[in-house]
């Protein structure tokens, strides 16, 4: 239930989810804070939902490369409709349906926004599908579309091929002819894989995935390498990937890869962490971004899989099964506004 409200001396008040220490999922407190009226620029962003993937269950442990000052409110990207406004917001007005990236706090059920970090989500894709899949969908684009072009006839390795990212990365690669090998951590996986594209499926908790990526490619290896898994994964990459191949790291589910450059050396290789503020940070290159994600989502070239709804209150059972490793699709936080 959204507690969002105005008492006499027109303060509002919400619940967020907030961390004062690192940790396991039991440090989320659900608390409720005072909201003030917002200040020139800003918004109040009465939220709908938010997205919820491994970046926040990071941040809570003190693993993320974003470590704001504790206590701190956990969640990047959220969705709803325009609250009150402040001086000098000019481009938005309350009533106003709107959505925001990478910037921290969005487990709440409104928050302040600046004004210039709004964007307007496609009218056709519903909120949840706006967090679960347009804010990922624009990863997967600068993944396979700007920081590395994948092409048509190249074999690639895709990490956590049933999961959140790892399904949007691998239905979009397909869709380019790529030909996916994708990695899963149980067998119960496989089948979320392989309907995703992929045309090789490995578990690679029971099988040496890098031996099966080089008898599947002759001996070759992969020029590029999608990475989720971290630590665990990290000899696994160097093995499996052709000389001057790419190694793309976006998430490190088991800690972040002992990155050892004499390694790379061995074969040449390029490692790479991107982050989404430095494709998005150009204005033209954001709305160009936005316009070939829109177009992804509308024709099917990638599809949402919300495999999961929390409330607020719930949201720790949330961070639980991320932290099990055993989601596929995207999860989500749902708030009734």
């Amino acid at each position: 239930m959204c507690i969002t409200v105005r008492d006499d001396n027109m303060t509002m008040q919400t619940r967020v989810a907030r961390i004062h220490e690192y940790g396991d999922p039991e440090v989320i407190k659900i608390e409720t804070d005072e909201l003030p009226d917002p200040g020139p620029g800003e918004v109040v962003l009465q939220q709908s939902a938010a997205a919820v993937h491994f970046a926040d269950s990071y941040m809570r442990q003190g693993r993320y490369f974003l470590k704001p000052p504790l206590p701190t409110v956990l969640g990047l990207e959220g969705v709803g409709t325009i609250a009150a406004i402040g001086d000098d917001v000019t481009d938005h007005k309350e009533g106003d349906r709107a959505a925001y990236l990478f910037n921290v706090g969005a487990h709440a059920d409104a928050r302040i926004v600046p004004a210039e970090q709004l964007y307007v989500p496609p009218a056709d894709l519903d909120d949840q599908t706006v967090v679960a899949a347009f804010v990922r969908t624009m990863t997967a684009q600068y993944l396979l579309r700007r920081l590395y072009r994948v092409a048509a006839g190249e074999t690639i390795l895709v990490h956590s091929a049933a999961g959140g990212m790892g399904s949007l990365l691998t239905q979009w690669a397909t869709s380019l002819g790529a030909k996916v090998i994708g990695t899963v951590s149980s067998p119960d996986k496989f089948l979320t894989a392989e309907e995703n594209g992929c045309a090789h499926v490995i578990d690679y908790t029971k099988e040496d995935f890098a031996d099966q990526v080089l008898d599947i490619t002759g001996g070759a290896g992969v020029p590029v390498v999608y990475d989720a898994v971290g630590a665990d994964a990290y000899e696994g990459n160097l093995r499996a990937l052709a000389p001057r191949g790419w190694f793309v790291n976006y998430g490190h589910a088991s800690g972040p890869p002992p990155i050892d450059a004499l390694e790379l050396n061995q074969k040449s290789l390029i490692f790479t962490k991107a982050s989404m503020k430095d494709y998005v940070s150009a204005p033209e290159e954001k709305a160009a971004m936005m316009d070939e994600v829109v177009a992804a989502i509308a024709d099917g070239t990638v599809k949402p899989n919300i495999t999961g709804a929390y409330e607020l209150a719930d949201i720790a059972d949330a961070h639980a099964a991320l932290d099990s490793r055993t989601t596929t699709g995207a999860l989500v936080a749902v708030f009734d506004g």
